[in-house]
């Protein structure tokens, strides 16, 4: 490739921390990030990890060894890089590629017509490609460092299994529907297919989307905040739903620490992994096996249900099926935050990226997600439901059940 083809791109930037635009986004103030300090100190509580060999920054455990820590750091330099410097030139190289067509950047524009304009320039292509690359790479070392080390890593999940085991569910010979065992992410079994995707999860999502934002779980810490309460102020019950390994869950346990806080997972792995995290943290948070649209918890239940990028990860029918849910198991006022509500792509190359994440990235049910109309679904649902123009870090809706 020429340079003349990457107008944007400057190389140097390949290691660049995005710490700094990250944390102005989402500590925007020194109340804010002492705030967060507070709430991150981590518990002396009789921790069940065995594997923290390395030792700890704060309460997270480091990588068991150092080549594992460096490739992690060069994965997380290659995804910001690809942010920061790559997806901006491919945005900019597909305005160039349709004014050169003649077609205008239209928002109805068919995403077919999207992907038929723009897959074959291969600085868009190379950029889809880089995203899917470093995705298997990530999950590949991970997945190959964990197993390298499995006995005593299974050993520390088991032990923390049998430590309060009354806040672990797991229910081994219960239904999975199929939707839920795809490889979400690319990530290796999905999240219900190896024993580790607690684990790759975990250090997956920080060295990738959450790269130098969500240190502490701090990204989780301000969506709590966010969550919108009943208007009468009582918050006795909490269901987080999709909770993979319970960061949502165990944040809201920090906002509302007198309240019963339930998360909920298909995959045994996640909620095993979010029940070590939780004890490791000093949270007493309870965590199932159990699926979102079949939560088995009564009627008019929960004060606040949250959930976390959950709808892009599963099928139209589901969608409708958890909003359905949610809406039994909450009480009349009660309130419902879910972060991840559709956005419609606008331009073509947006289309471009969300089908090559669909097609190459195991984004599975993305076209699904963007057929679902979520304040629709949730007003037949009970809830009065209005925009919300609060922070970034919230609902996309605010949600009441009437």
């Amino acid at each position: 490739m020429t340079d003349s083809l990457f107008p944007l791109m400057n190389r140097r930037s390949l290691f660049t921390s995005a710490a700094a635009a990250a944390s102005a986004a989402l500590l925007d103030n020194h109340a804010e990030a002492r705030e967060v300090e507070e709430l991150t100190q981590l518990a002396d509580t009789g921790s069940p990890r065995t594997m923290d060999i390395r030792g700890r920054v704060r309460n997270y455990v480091r990588f068991p060894h150092l080549d594992m820590e460096s490739k992690g750091n060069f994965l997380a330099g290659l995804y910001v890089w690809r942010l920061q410097e790559l997806e901006k030139t491919a945005a900019v190289r597909a305005a160039e590629v349709l004014k050169a067509a003649g077609i205008e950047d239209d928002p109805n524009m068919p995403m077919a017509d999207a992907v038929a304009a723009l897959e074959a320039d291969p600085v868009i292509a190379m950029t889809g490609r880089a995203r899917h690359s470093h995705q298997k790479l990530k999950y590949q070392m991970l997945q190959t460092e964990y197993y390298k080390m499995a006995d005593p890593f299974l050993e520390e999940m088991e032990r923390a299994d049998n430590m309060h085991g009354h806040r672990l569910e797991l229910n081994p010979t219960m239904h999975i529907p199929e939707y839920t065992a795809h490889e979400i992410h690319s990530m290796p079994g999905g999240y219900v297919g190896d024993d580790f995707a607690g684990h790759m999860y975990h250090a997956g999502t920080d060295l990738g989307a959450y790269v130098d934002v969500n240190y502490h779980d701090r990204v989780h810490v301000t969506m709590a905040r966010n969550a919108t309460i009943p208007e009468d102020g009582k918050v006795r019950r909490i269901l987080d739903i999709g909770t993979s390994i319970g960061q949502f869950a165990t944040s809201m346990k920090r906002r509302f620490p007198d309240a019963e806080v339930w998360g909920i997972d298909i995959g045994a792995p996640m909620v095993r992994y979010a029940h070590m995290k939780a004890l490791d943290m000093g949270q007493e948070v309870n965590f199932a096996q159990r699926l979102a649209e079949d939560s088995g918890f009564p009627d008019d239940h929960f004060d606040i249900v949250t959930s976390n990028l959950l709808f892009h990860e599963v099928t139209t029918q589901a969608s409708k099926d958890i909003i359905k849910e949610v809406g039994r198991v909450l009480r009349p006022g009660g309130t419902f935050s879910a972060t991840d509500q559709n956005n419609p792509p606008v331009t073509a190359h947006n289309k471009f990226t969300l089908w090559y994440n669909y097609r190459w990235n195991h984004e599975d049910w993305y076209m699904d997600w963007h057929d679902v109309d979520f304040p629709g679904e949730m007003r037949k649902s009970g809830f009065k439901v209005t925009k919300n123009k609060g922070s970034l870090l919230a609902s996309n809706y605010i949600a009441i059940k009437t």
